[in-house]
């Protein structure tokens, strides 16, 4: 009898590692439903870093006043995560070695201080060791490139001044205005998060949902729903009564440019 469940042991044991080689281990807990695409606006983020520490630095796009990739996030209907799906699969640089020029343009670390590496580990980590279960996302490459290319395909720069929505200073925006930019564009319905600080509103991230066939989809179910009357459901944490600012990025006191910190990235992270 103890021989028996000895091999049994052994034989559960090679079964469970083959699936931690293979980048993947997969249980109920880990199953999700949706893909959420989050583009993010450097300045938002920016000033609530600094906001929190004013010590801090930030890490701007290299193109001025453009959106950057804040990550690539299956997701349950209803509730975050899963998150960390296989915790021995850790992030590597070398992987991402073929685009990391692209990587730190569109995919930038806006929050200095932290390391460039930390952000893409931090996604790869919590959020690609998820995605890995569908075979177009199953490395660091492809979650990775698969990013930049929504980002390209869905640019939020784009979308928005196509409508006349570009980064002003002063200007108030409407989140219905904003919601409509995006549903026309789109064809489906996007999330768009906000920020407060000093009693003001500010655009901080638009999120696009895609299904596991990675073609469009509403994002329904993600975030909370603001019934507004005559636009129906709108997905957000905005106020819809209050004007949001758009503002342009700057911060140049604060500034450090892609070229620069790429060499101080490595260091930090070939000494953690």
């Amino acid at each position: 009898m103890n021989w028996i469940l000895f091999v049994f042991v052994v034989l559960y044991v090679s079964v469970e590692n083959a699936r931690l080689t293979q980048g993947y281990h997969h249980n109920n807990e880990q199953d999700w439903d949706i893909l959420i695409f989050t583009q993010q606006w450097p300045e938002t983020v920016c000033k609530e870093w600094i906001h929190n520490k004013p010590s801090h630095s930030c890490v701007m796009p290299k193109q001025p006043d453009s959106w950057s990739i804040h990550g690539v996030w299956p997701t349950k209907f209803g509730t975050k995560g899963p998150g960390f799906c296989n915790r021995t699969w850790l992030f590597d640089p070398e992987q991402v070695k073929p685009i990391e020029t692209q990587l730190l343009e569109k995919w930038t670390n806006i929050e200095g201080n932290t390391g460039e590496y930390s952000l893409w580990a931090h996604e790869w980590n919590k959020h690609g060791t998820c995605a890995a279960v569908l075979e177009p996302l199953n490395s660091e490459l492809k979650y990775f490139s698969q990013g930049l290319s929504w980002g390209e395909t869905y640019s939020m720069s784009t979308i928005l001044a196509n409508s006349g929505i570009v980064p002003d200073d002063e200007k108030l925006y409407t989140l219905t205005a904003i919601h409509n930019v995006l549903v026309v564009s789109l064809g489906v319905n996007p999330s768009i998060q906000c920020r407060h600080e000093d009693g003001k509103t500010y655009l901080v991230e638009i999120r696009v949902c895609f299904n596991k066939n990675l073609t469009l989809h509403d994002c329904d179910g993600i975030d909370r729903n603001i019934d507004v009357e005559g636009y129906g459901n709108i997905i957000s944490n905005c106020n819809p009564a209050e004007g949001i600012l758009y503002p342009h990025n700057k911060w140049p006191q604060k500034r450090i440019y892609v070229q620069l910190y790429k060499l101080v990235s490595w260091v930090q992270w070939l000494t953690l």
